[in-house]
């Protein structure tokens, strides 16, 4: 039986918590499995390694697994020891930062753990190329995207997406972004250098950033510096499972993903695109990482030199001032994201990959 072993699970709030509330969902469908999972703050994770490596030797004891799946490579060190004390074999899974961490002693220790595993899932060929730059052999590397599950965005509730947020968009063009606010997510560059230009020429635009982050008093400062009150309302975390991330996408016109590049921390793929388009969004994304696997140029987005404010500018303008257009966007990005993006396919990619571990 295979256990699966997670740092980042609900109740705590990102793009690594939805991937894994996902895949735990739908990979149920497949196979049973034993799961081991932490949604508190980070600050505890040594306590969880900890309760995670004595649960894992006892379950291994009792004769109730025979595979290990790590949910990320931060875990890796911890999945090399258990391989090499409990004789079972160990996947793991990467995302983006797990393995671009800019710290010199973690990216000495992590792929030199990761390149004795038995098998390395990357959620991006980019990431599989950064994973074969630190060593880790082709042999164990595969490429899985992300997932998204289209009845996500299918609103049920009484209220609008709008009134589920507290929000009042009537005669206005709604952009969203969904993220961490953090300097790789591009939001402070975007209210500081697109969004003022763009609200010159287009004054009902209203910009919904959905995350939270150390560069929130950053972005709020810019916002009076600029005179942006009017158009910007930054909506903090929003959890999935109560409708209010789903309702953010669902209240917007346009999804905006202005990712810039930062040294070590890259973007491994970009779930929240596929989300967006999911939800019927035309995306408008930074030409960037791992971002040009979730945007497919022309299918179900824009891609965008992410240094070219005035290219998002232009646009984001066109868009706003023709609607026709953003539907017919949003409704191409939706079919394609729901035949090639699917969690029910995703999930069925990961049970092949782990019964053919089971078979060694």
């Amino acid at each position: 039986m295979l256990l699966y072993i997670t740092r980042k699970n609900a109740p705590s709030i990102g793009g690594m918590q939805r991937f894994n509330q996902k895949l735990i969902r739908h990979l149920a469908d497949y196979r049973p499995f034993r799961l081991i999972s932490w949604g508190g703050s980070q600050a505890f994770l040594p306590g969880f390694l900890i309760f995670a490596f004595f649960q894992a030797v006892w379950l291994r004891l009792r004769g109730k697994i025979d595979l290990i799946y790590l949910s990320d490579g931060l875990l890796g060190p911890l999945g090399l020891v258990l391989k090499q004390l409990l004789r079972v074999p160990v996947a793991v899974n990467i995302h983006g930062r797990d393995i671009a961490f800019a710290f010199p002693l973690y990216l000495t220790i992590v792929p030199a753990a990761l390149k004795r595993l038995d098998l390395v899932i990357c959620v991006s060929s980019q990431l599989k190329e950064i994973c074969l730059g630190y060593g880790i052999p082709e042999s164990i590397l595969r490429v899985i995207p992300n997932g998204i599950d289209p009845e996500d965005f299918t609103w049920k509730e009484a209220v609008s997406p709008a009134e589920k947020l507290g929000l009042e968009t009537a005669g206005r063009t709604v952009l969203v972004t969904v993220g961490r606010l953090v300097p790789k997510k591009g939001v402070d560059r975007f209210v500081a250098e697109i969004l003022p230009a763009l609200a010159a020429r287009a004054p009902e635009v209203l910009y919904l950033a959905a995350g939270d982050g150390p560069l929130r008093e950053k972005i709020e400062s810019t916002i009076r510096e600029k005179g942006l009150e009017d158009n910007v309302r930054l909506l903090g975390d929003l959890p999935m499972d109560d409708g209010r991330l789903a309702a953010a996408y669902l209240a917007a016109d346009i999804f905006v993903m202005p990712n810039v590049e930062v040294t070590g921390d890259i973007e491994g793929f970009g779930i929240v695109a596929i989300e967006a388009a999911a939800a019927g969004l035309p995306v408008v994304a930074s030409r960037l990482q791992g971002i040009q696997e979730a945007v497919r140029e022309g299918e179900n987005g824009i891609l965008l030199p992410w240094d070219d404010p005035a290219a998002f500018v232009e646009v984001l303008l066109d868009l706003v001032k023709d609607p026709a257009r953003r539907r017919e966007l949003g409704e191409r990005g939706r079919r394609y994201t729901a035949k090639n993006f699917s969690w029910d396919r995703i999930a069925g990619r990961y049970s092949e990959l782990f019964a053919g571990l089971e078979g060694q």
